[in-house]
């Protein structure tokens, strides 16, 4: 097994109730939140209730914990290649917010190679995604240094026509 790891932050002026507002629409018809075309949208059979079960193309995962408007964790299913969990968390720092996803897992089989050169990547890129989305919404800019590549992209739609 190997440990993996990727953590993202985004600070922008904005309050955590109007971000947390935002977080209780994923994985819903009102997602505002999970929004790239790097992978499919999430599902959750039961929304963020603990116990429901869903995920994102082949990445499959349950909800853990869920504190309304503040954070949400999910735990994946080890089937996956991952055993750990990946978290969303919203704090207030002043007059700004803080979004943090925080991903921290075991990696085992065919995921030990893909990590790196693929997965790493291609979460990032996610990520990086979705917290431009909410700082876009809130401030009408986002400040990400760069976006993600376009053949990052490109990779990501041959792999979703595979329902990777």
């Amino acid at each position: 097994m190997t440990r993996v790891t990727d953590v993202h932050v985004r600070t922008f002026v904005e309050k955590a109730s109007a971000v947390g507002r935002r977080l209780e629409t994923l994985a819903s018809e009102q997602d505002d939140w999970w929004v790239t075309d790097l992978t499919p949208p999430m599902i959750l059979d039961q929304g963020l209730r603990p116990g429901s079960r869903g995920g994102h193309g082949s990445v499959r995962y349950s909800v853990l914990e869920h504190n309304p408007g503040q954070s949400v964790v999910f735990g994946f299913d080890p089937s996956i290649g991952l055993d750990g969990t990946h978290r969303f968390i919203v704090t207030q720092e002043g007059d700004r917010v803080s979004v943090r996803h925080e991903l921290d897992a075991e990696a085992s089989g065919v995921m030990r190679v893909l990590w790196r050169p693929l997965v790493l990547p291609m979460h990032s890129g996610v990520i990086e995604d979705i917290f431009d989305r909410l700082e876009r919404a809130s401030t009408g800019t986002a400040h990400r240094q760069r976006s993600t590549s376009a053949s990052l992209r490109w990779i990501a739609r041959r792999m979703a026509s595979f329902g990777l």
